[in-house]
């Protein structure tokens, strides 16, 4: 019995001796992981550079800007522009103020930016990852993107070329002149949603001639009234407010007011026809008298080599200009295109050049498919109002032109 309680007292003193190590050894556990949690509060609280030259400073790491080097990472931008036939005119990058611009021309009517801009974003995305938020003005025709990683973010601003933009003033500049609105027709659509600017000449009191002029001007086209005039063939008929070299210097007067005022948006005027009238110096003089009183124009369509309209004009004292070439006096695409060659190499020769064309299916799309040639040669399309001789200010006038260029219309031609 007593060797029994002695081995049952051995073993009490070993549980009591192995509890006392665990004690011990569960005490300096917790006192290292204290003394630990001090230490990393310490050196979270210490400020880099304090502290002596053995002491641990943790830093948080850098996150990095994923908008660095956007000028590579936007080169894919261009492919996109080109799949869906665009050109980039100019583009700009502003890294300190992140931000990009693109001018862009389409080169189809049919091209879509909403497509485009969608197309753009998705490849930004998928090569890298950003997140995006998109504004659209469809008057301006403009898309703002917002690129975001989350914590960083961009700009990227997209123009589209309309006529209301004015590009640089240094480059040659080109004025194409369509005339023979006011009919009712299918092409006239394309003329209207061309990016550059045309000058759209409006015959009036036809059945669309109001409304084809106000949608002109609204897509931001100048508009001038084609006035119908005698030609040398007067059985030719002009139409409601034609001029005749027989009319009364009053009659003349009130019939060229009645036609100003059924179109109030113009900038100038050209002749329809007008072969009899501009070769005719006191009529064109009447004429010219009413459009200076107006703030107008006079654009001389030249559909005679024996108009005095420049001489009148400057007798007058009005700002005109003189059509250099007609464009489509054969309506086949590739013909106009031709003639639009030449008159282009006349522009970058000169630094300035004005062509006329019509309401025709070649010359809508011979416009169309000649953007990038446009691009290309870096003629600047405008308006005729930027081309203007102005006499009040000594300048005289230059009318004459290089052989192979002087390719006008018949005299008495209907369709000018």
């Amino acid at each position: 019995m007593r060797k029994m309680e002695q081995n049952i007292q051995g073993k009490q003193i070993g549980r009591s001796f192995s509890t006392s190590i665990l004690i011990v050894v569960s005490i300096c556990l917790i006192s290292t992981a204290a003394v630990w949690v001090a230490m990393s509060k310490s050196a979270a609280e210490t400020p880099v550079g304090s502290g002596d030259a053995n002491s641990i400073v943790l830093e948080e790491p850098e996150t990095l800007d994923p908008f660095l080097e956007m000028e590579d990472k936007l080169a894919s931008a261009a492919a996109v522009f080109e799949l869906h036939g665009y050109l980039v005119l100019d583009s700009s990058l502003d890294s300190d103020a992140r931000r990009a611009e693109y001018l862009i021309v389409p080169t189809a009517s049919e091209n879509a930016l909403y497509d485009l801009i969608i197309s753009l974003e998705t490849k930004l995305w998928a090569e890298h990852g950003w997140a995006f938020q998109t504004e659209y003005d469809e008057e301006e025709m403009t898309a703002k993107v917002y690129l975001s990683d989350g914590g960083h973010g961009f700009e990227l601003k997209i123009n589209q070329m309309n006529p209301r933009i004015q590009l640089a003033d240094n480059k040659p500049k080109l004025a194409i002149v369509i005339d023979d609105w006011g009919y009712s027709s299918v092409y006239a659509e394309a003329f209207l949603q061309y990016p550059f600017p045309l000058t759209t000449a409006i015959i009036p009191y036809l059945p669309q001639s109001v409304r084809l002029a106000e949608r002109a001007a609204a897509h931001g086209h100048e508009v001038i009234l084609h006035q119908p005039m005698e030609a040398l063939n007067s059985h030719l008929d002009l139409g409601e407010g034609g001029i005749l070299t027989s009319m009364a210097a009053e009659e003349i007067q009130q019939r060229m007011r009645d036609n100003i005022a059924h179109l109030p948006m113009i900038a100038g005027v050209n002749n329809h026809m007008g072969s009899k009238v501009t070769a005719d110096a006191e009529t064109m003089g009447i004429v010219l008298e009413v459009i200076k009183d107006h703030g107008l124009y006079f654009l001389d369509s030249s559909t005679t080599p024996l108009s005095v309209a420049d001489q009148a004009a400057v007798a007058v004292g009005l700002p005109y200009a003189v059509n250099n070439l007609f464009i489509d006096n054969v309506n086949e695409v590739e013909a106009v295109k031709q003639q639009l060659r030449q008159i282009m190499k006349r522009a970058v020769r000169d630094g300035s050049a004005i062509a006329i064309g019509h309401v025709r299916s070649a010359t809508a799309v011979a416009v169309w498919e000649m953007i990038p040639e446009f691009a290309a040669a870096g003629i600047d399309l405008v308006p005729v109002s930027q081309l203007l001789i102005n006499p009040e200010k000594g300048q005289a006038a230059e009318t004459e032109m290089t052989a192979g260029e002087a390719v006008t219309q018949p005299a008495d031609y209907p369709g000018t």
